[in-house]
């Protein structure tokens, strides 16, 4: 990830600790390269710049049928 470091195992034990997970070491080995590879995709996303676009959701009470 440009710019940003992964966090450590002692910070993803926090993160997980903290939202009451509770998992044990071996789950804690297993999820993180999940965890910084999810990350480094948000990371991309959050970079990128739309510039003056304008974001727009449409809603069609009709759809599927429209």
């Amino acid at each position: 990830m440009p710019g940003q470091s992964e966090v450590t195992m002692e910070e993803f034990r926090l993160m997980v600790d903290r939202a009451g997970l509770g998992l044990s070491d071996q789950e804690l080995e297993e999820l993180k390269p999940i965890y910084d590879l999810y990350a480094a995709y948000a990371t991309q996303l959050h970079d990128i710049n739309y510039g003056a676009e304008e974001m727009v959701v449409e809603f069609h009470p009709d759809w599927p049928g429209a």
